[in-house]
Parts: C-alpha cells; sequence; structure tokens
C-alpha cells in the first residue's frame, strides 16, 4: 500500500553566501511575487498530499501566509545545522509517509519533480535523486553512479575530485519516512554532511534510482545567481500588456516583454525580449532594455541601458548603464554612474564569500547591490563588487573591492585655484563654425 505523499520544503536556511541580498531567498521577489512561488507552489507534483514548510525565524511569519492547493504547515528550525537537523525538525509531522524533499531555493522545470515522483512510485526502488550534468565544477553534492542506479553522494568534492559529472539536486523521493528519520537521528560528522552520509549509507542496503535532468535548473547560492533564475524564469514568461499602459512614439518592442499595469515608456526607447517591466514603472526617453527584470514603481531615466539584470522594485536611473546586475531595490544612481560588467582582459570574475575567493563561472557579472544604496554622479563600480545595503557611495568614486553595510564612501580631491588672466576670444569659434 502505497504512503501519502508529503512535500518537505527546507527554507530555514540563514543565506550567508546570498550577501549582499537580504531579503529572504524564497520572499525574494520576480514578476511581483515571491520566489517560493516559482520554486515550490507551482511545481508541486499533482501527487502530493500536504506540505511541511521549514523555515527560520525570521521568514516564518511571511512563509505560513503561502497558500498551497494541499493542506500545509510550518515548523521552524531553531539553529541553522543543515538540511539533517532541517528535517529532523520537521520529525512529529513526517511520521509514517513518502517524502519529496524539495529546497525552496531550487527553480527547475514542473516536468522534473513529477518525473522523480512517477518513477519512485511506479519503480521498486527506495529513492529517486534526480541530477543534472556540469560543464564545470559547482559547490554541491556530486553523485557515485552505476548505470541508472545511485550507490553515493559526495557534498563539495573540490575541483578535480568529482566522482561522476553529475551534481545531485533535490526533489529526492523518499519511500518510507521512518527509515530516513532513523538514520538521521544515528549519524555523526563534523562537518555538514550529515543528510549525505546518511543518504550514502542507505544506498548501501536499498536501491536509489537516479534521474537524468536535462532541462532547466537554477539555485539561489550566490548573489549571482540571481542572474541565472531570472534566466530560467524570462524564458517563461508570455507577452503582456497591462491595463493604463502608455507608450509613446517610436517606441520598439522586440520579443516576449510582459508589461505590468499604468506602465509609461516615453519616445525613442527599445525593449528587447524577455524583459518583465513590473507596475507604475516610467522607461524614460531613448532607453535600452534588454533581457531584464525591471520591479514595480521604477523610473529608468534618460539614455539607460540595463542588459541582462535583476532590477527590484523602487529603483531610479538617469543616464547609467546596468549590466548583468542584481540590484535588490531602493537603488538610485546618479547621472553618469556606471556598473561595469567586464574584466578588461575578458577573464572569469571572481568574488570573496566569507574570506575565500571563488570564482563565479562567469565572465559577465556587473555589481550585486543590496537595498536602500545611493550612487553619486559619474560614479565606476568594477565588475562583481557586492554593495551592502544603507550604503550611499559619492560621486566619481571608482569602487573595485566590496563595500560593507551602511558605508559611505566618498573620493577626497584637492584643487589648485589661481587668477586667469587669459581672455576668453570668440573669434576662433566664430571660424570654426563656418566649417560644421
Amino acid at each position: 500500500m502505497k504512503k501519502d505523499l508529503v512535500a518537505v520544503v527546507l527554507a530555514g536556511g540563514t543565506g550567508n553566501r546570498f550577501w549582499p541580498i537580504s531579503t529572504d531567498k524564497i520572499l525574494l521577489p520576480w514578476f511581483g511575487k515571491p520566489f517560493v512561488e516559482y520554486s515550490v507552489r507551482s511545481v508541486l507534483p499533482k501527487e502530493v498530499t500536504r506540505v511541511v514548510m521549514v523555515t527560520n525565524g525570521q521568514n516564518n511569519e511571511a512563509v505560513s501566509r503561502v497558500s498551497f492547493s494541499v493542506p500545509s504547515v510550518t515548523v521552524i528550525q531553531r539553529d541553522p545545522h543543515g538540511m539533517a537537523d532541517a528535517i529532523l525538525s520537521a520529525s512529529s509531522e513526517l511520521a509514517d509517509c513518502s517524502l519529496l524533499i524539495l529546497n525552496g531555493d531550487d527553480v527547475t522545470d514542473p516536468e522534473m519533480l513529477s518525473g522523480v515522483v512517477k518513477r519512485g512510485l511506479k519503480s521498486d526502488v527506495f529513492g529517486v535523486i534526480p541530477a543534472v550534468r556540469t560543464k564545470s565544477y559547482f559547490p554541491g553534492g556530486y553523485l557515485t553512479v552505476v548505470g541508472n542506479t545511485v550507490t553515493g553522494i559526495i557534498e563539495k568534492p573540490g575541483a578535480g575530485n568529482e566522482p561522476s559529472e553529475y551534481v545531485g539536486m533535490l526533489g529526492h523521493y523518499i519511500a518510507d519516512s521512518t527509515v530516513l528519520l532513523d538514520e538521521l537521528k544515528h549519524t555523526v560528522s563534523e562537518k555538514d554532511d550529515i543528510y549525505e552520509r546518511s543518504m550514502s549509507t542507505l544506498m548501501k542496503r536499498y536501491p536509489f534510482g537516479l534521474y537524468r535532468h536535462e532541462g532547466e535548473f537554477a539555485s539561489l547560492k550566490y548573489p549571482w545567481h540571481v542572474l541565472d533564475v531570472t534566466d530560467v524564469l524570462l524564458d517563461r514568461l508570455k507577452p503582456h500588456k497591462g491595463k493604463n499602459v502608455e507608450i509613446k512614439a517610436n517606441v520598439v518592442i522586440e520579443g516576449t516583454v510582459y508589461i505590468d499595469d499604468d506602465v509609461r515608456i516615453f519616445e525613442n526607447t527599445k525593449i528587447i525580449g524577455p524583459c518583465y517591466i513590473g507596475k507604475r514603472t516610467v522607461i524614460g526617453n531613448n532607453t535600452m532594455i534588454r533581457q531584464s527584470h525591471i520591479g514595480a514603481d521604477c523610473v529608468t531615466g534618460f539614455n539607460t541601458d540595463i542588459t541582462r539584470s535583476y532590477v527590484g522594485d523602487g529603483c531610479w536611473f538617469h543616464s547609467n548603464y546596468i549590466g548583468d546586475s542584481v540590484l535588490e531595490g531602493n537603488i538610485s544612481m546618479g547621472g553618469g554612474a556606471a556598473l561595469a560588467n567586464l574584466r578588461l582582459d575578458d577573464g572569469t570574475i571572481h568574488s570573496v564569500v566569507k574570506d575565500e575567493r571563488i570564482s563565479t563561472g562567469k565572465n559577465k557579472i556587473g555589481a550585486l547591490i543590496g537595498k536602500h544604496v545611493r550612487i553619486g554622479v559619474n560614479a565606476s563600480i568594477m565588475p562583481g563588487v557586492k554593495i551592502g545595503k544603507n550604503s550611499f557611495i559619492g560621486s566619481g568614486v571608482v569602487l573595485d573591492k566590496d563595500l560593507p553595510e551602511e558605508s559611505y564612501c566618498v573620493v577626497k580631491s584637492s584643487y589648485t585655484v589661481i587668477r586667469n588672466n587669459r581672455p576668453v576670444e570668440s573669434q576662433n569659434r566664430d571660424e570654426f563654425k563656418k566649417h560644421l
């Protein structure tokens, strides 16, 4: 007899690697809805009978307001001690059932989870592990694989030590919650890999199937991964023109563009999809927007170029360049300020996370900016620089290193002023005009 299938959603992490973005990952908005809408709510397989959301103290209230098509409950993980602790925190809600273990930080196509569940229910396996084939090293759990069977999980083995080309994704199907919970309780490790060790032990006793996923996938581990999620979600957009939209003369719109209610787009603007323009946003004259998410209540201002970027709500620009950047929300940039996105040598961009210099795997990343930041005129932010929330950057600053939260960064210049004894002659200019 098949057991009830309960979806366990892990959403209790603190997201330290996600700085400078301060919004909880699963609540960060896309298209006016929190990320959990796309990572969980809209992709739940029909076989799921109940949802258990494992939260932390900060996001529990907001997450508890998310509605599902089946009964749901939230459980608070008091301390962020990894996946095993998160699941054990919810053990009272997981008695005698089958599990679909999800990560609230991941987005994939709905068919993947449905395929995992169908294989788990129709085949004689204890578990099913979905995985993606990687082209370069990814800091996740790599699978040891024999044919279509998973025999182990090695968490973050390091580049060159991967046991296979497959990185495991969450979306794990487990036939019997009691067996998994018991193994989690008895597994000990000094590292944050109790879940992976427990699963590897169970794989020696029970068959686990490999589900090869070839479709879309992105995970919010680091702030630049917001760009990957944006790519995935923009590809799902349908063309739309909301209510009270005003589009002036000589506006060019190409590709899939979703324009929400009360948007105004002024003359000589070009928008190349896929793009999303949020409610009440004003797109100024001569603006170029390409493959980007623009939140609600933004003003792009004259002659602004926004390319392959995530722009949150309430951002203001004027004659700016914003390339491959993440702007959390309520950010303004003075005229001429630019967010550079490419190194002079076109090389891979690195970032320092928790005192460790890591590769982003990308050669185009602009700035990664937290909430409530002001950037002065003609300031230049170098590729991959992170700026903490509530910070001010003065005019003319060239910022090439991360800036902590609540910082005020200015350039101190000195000037020499002397008397000018040279008259201003206009005759030469009159001559110049004759040749124009």
